[in-house]
């Protein structure tokens, strides 16, 4: 009788064991299948090499004073203009935030927790939550927000642990409560933890555009700037389909398609770290700011008929001449103004476009991340900024609601809408 127990129990035993090793062996290949799915698109460097950043030019040329003459900023305060702020979600860490309609969308902060937020205020758990993933070290953490055209699927840009920036996106529930399992859509392999660049949006043609820095390092020393077979230091434009693999493509009519050596992805090049940009939804007019080196902070308006132009970054920092190989064929800024006390890092907005302040329509609000003040560009007659007489403590970015209105996102304290004064 024990020996029959002895058998039973060996058999138990050994068909335990046969199962936890096919379960095993099911993760290890699921695992290694996505891994491999990921290695399909993933860009990497593959001369990579050991650079001494502190003893290359551009480190050098980075820490040496500004020359004299650049512009300054003084914003006017000669417009009738009186606005107010009023905070319609409440966020430590926000950085990024995308509208479904006049009311309600998603806002996510940097650590990688998105909640849906309404007129009601935010959901009572994120609907996506990357902590686990995500770094937060320097420039890193969750970067972008973006909302497909069709509203069905929702695109994030974040930094995981070992550096990587991740392009990916999450299939949006019509209730919003529910967000399925996230899809990699592009993953690109940083140099550093600076100037990850980091913003998404899809244009009016439909296209996701993604911004990258030039991967950090004083002054470009990887030489990202002007290598156009990177996605380093540039715009792509890509078609998109996480139903589909691959999940992302080179866009159709993108200027680098047939070029050798040339990432056919890049639909602009020349850019040092462009934390953010806009489209202007009445022109569609691309609006992006690129966050300078030592002295300038520029703006860039991009028509659609100026695909494949080149910003001039590491050769340029604005108009200034940075390094003794500047590139011939670059495209010089719209707007630029200098670094000085309280204004180091600008910080990209939106065109105005609703109807609640007429006489902020057409011009391009925006903020720097020392000042905190948010001021209106306008070209009206001649490039001028003008004071809006609205303050935040960290502004690290602008939203624009399904009715043109205006929000600023500050790290500090979370989402507020740019008012009339009641």
């Amino acid at each position: 009788m024990q020996t029959r127990k002895f058998n039973y129990s060996m058999g138990v035993v050994a068909l335990l064991l046969g199962f936890c090793i096919f379960i095993f062996i099911i993760f290890i290949t699921v695992n290694s299948d996505n891994k491999s799915k990921d290695d399909q698109i993933r860009w990497f460097d593959r001369e990579k090499k050991s650079i001494d950043i502190q003893a290359s030019e551009e480190f050098f040329l980075s820490n040496q004073p500004c020359p004299t003459g650049l512009p300054e900023l003084y914003p006017e305060n000669t417009e009738d203009l009186e606005l107010a702020l009023e905070q319609t979600v409440v966020l430590l860490e926000a950085v990024v935030t995308i509208f479904l309609d006049a009311h309600s969308g998603f806002i996510g902060n940097r650590a990688g927790k998105v909640w849906a937020f309404s007129r009601s205020g935010l959901s009572a758990n994120p609907v996506i939550d990357l902590t686990s993933e995500i770094s937060t070290d320097m420039d890193q953490g969750l970067l972008g927000m973006a909302l497909s055209p069709d509203s069905n699927w929702l695109y994030l840009n974040h930094t995981n642990k070992s550096g990587t920036s991740i392009i990916s996106a999450y299939r949006v529930s019509d209730d919003l409560v529910e967000i399925g399992d996230g899809v990699n859509i592009l993953l690109v392999e940083q140099p550093s933890a600076m100037h990850n660049g980091g913003d998404l949006t899809f244009g009016p043609d439909g296209f996701l555009y993604v911004s990258f820095g030039d991967g950090g390092g004083q002054g470009d020393p990887y030489g990202h700037g002007q290598n156009n077979s990177t996605p380093l230091g540039a715009i792509l434009r890509l078609q998109v389909d996480p139903t589909n693999w691959p999940p992302h493509q080179p866009a159709p009519g993108n200027p680098f398609l047939d070029t050798p050596d040339t990432d056919p992805r890049i639909w602009a090049t020349g850019v040092r770290n462009p934390f953010r940009f806009s489209f202007d939804r009445a022109t569609g007019n691309l609006w992006l700011t690129d966050l300078g080196q030592q002295c300038l902070e520029e703006v860039n308006v991009l028509k659609p008929t100026e695909a494949g132009v080149n910003l001039g970054w590491n050769g340029f920092e604005g108009t200034r001449v940075f390094t003794t190989s500047a590139p011939d064929n670059h495209r010089r800024p719209d707007f630029e103004y200098r670094h000085s006390s309280g204004l180091c890092a600008i910080m990209g907005g939106f065109v105005y476009r609703g109807s609640k302040i007429p006489n902020l329509y057409g011009k391009y609000v925006f903020s720097d991340l020392c000042s905190g003040s948010i001021m209106a560009l306008s070209f009206d007659s001649y490039p001028r900024v003008i004071s809006l007489g609205l303050q935040v403590s960290q502004p690290v970015g602008f939203a624009e609601n399904s009715d043109g209105e205006l929000y600023v996102i500050d790290m500090a304290s979370g989402l507020h809408q740019i008012i009339p004064p009641k």
